[in-house]
């Protein structure tokens, strides 16, 4: 039984199929029933169904592989370990970002940061809340960015900067109406339902008038598509402070602060589980990505952090 083997078996319990797993472990298909054949008969056990399709695990072909999984990612960790133990810093992080950072935040430290560290191979993936935090504490991340804090068992949150939430308004919206207590719900776009950053501007805005009375509903996930709609359609939408860094000089003159007493704002944050052999790693990309970002963003000195009320089990 090898490493390689538990790894092979793993990927087919994941496709369900022999080709997609061995496309994806770039081998050939009879490779890679060959070496399944093997395993199973080395341990006496027939760890899969190949008469159902998907092909799925047998009953105790699944606690097998519960504990190969277990086995394969204590290995990588040992690697891990093993790599950033002296000075250099080597290896691959896989960071979920959610979709309301990522085109925004992304560029602001990328590039710069494998400039910087080149023996660090980024792999970043745009993933929701939830997909995030179960990501990072089942170690399919290494790290997670989303709006914290967070109340999730298995992981730990390290705060990085506030975003402050702002209005943008179409040019036909005149000024004095640019305000949350003259607004007119029908013309303000949002995210979709689910969406955490939706779910915190519901703390100051009463987003269940939103699709009230309107003729045209727009269901995003993207920032950056409501502010098109906002140029085309007219209205008017909230947007976290990073997103107004990408506006034209034309764009900048529609955006106001949004008067509610405290200025509103939200938490960015990096998770991660509470012991990863890639500690070093992280370290340094938080202090990179702080280093990113505008000097002004990185205290809640008089402002009232909005929270995401991300509660997981």
């Amino acid at each position: 039984m090898t490493l390689q083997q538990l790894t092979y078996a793993l990927q087919l319990q994941k496709y369900g199929n022999f080709g997609e797993a061995a496309h994806h472990l770039k081998i050939s298909q009879p490779a890679l029933s060959l070496q399944i054949g093997k395993l199973e008969k080395e341990i006496g056990l027939l760890i899969f169904d190949r008469s159902k399709s998907p092909v799925v695990a047998t009953t105790e072909g699944r606690l097998f592989l519960d504990k190969a999984s277990t086995i394969v990612h204590q290995a990588n960790d040992l690697k891990e370990f093993a790599q950033n133990t002296g000075d250099s810093l080597t290896g691959k992080l896989k960071i979920g970002i959610i979709p309301t950072l990522a085109p925004f935040l992304v560029p602001l430290f990328a590039y710069s940061f494998q400039e910087k560290y080149p023996g660090i191979s980024l792999d970043i993936n745009e993933v929701i809340t939830e997909k995030t935090v179960i990501g990072v504490r089942d170690g399919q991340l290494d790290a997670g960015i989303l709006s914290t804090p967070i109340h999730a068992s298995g992981v730990e949150s390290h705060p990085l900067f506030y975003e402050k939430f702002y209005l943008y308004s179409s040019p036909n919206v005149p000024k004095r109406q640019r305000t949350l207590a003259t607004i007119d719900y029908r013309k303000l776009w949002l995210l979709d339902e689910g969406n955490c950053f939706r779910d915190q501007v519901n703390d100051f805005c009463n987003v269940s008038k939103i699709r009230e009375n309107k003729d045209f509903i727009y269901r995003s996930n993207s920032i950056d598509a409501l502010i098109r709609i906002v140029d085309s359609k007219g209205g008017m939408t909230i947007l976290p402070e990073l997103t107004t860094l990408i506006l034209n000089e034309e764009q900048e003159e529609n955006i106001s602060e949004i008067n509610t007493g405290k200025t509103k704002a939200r938490e960015v944050g990096l998770i991660k589980r509470p012991r990863t052999n890639k500690e070093n790693m992280i370290s340094v990309l938080m202090d990179h990505i702080v280093a990113s970002i505008p000097k002004n963003m990185l205290n809640a000195n008089k402002l009232e952090v909005v929270d995401p009320n991300i509660h997981m089990v």
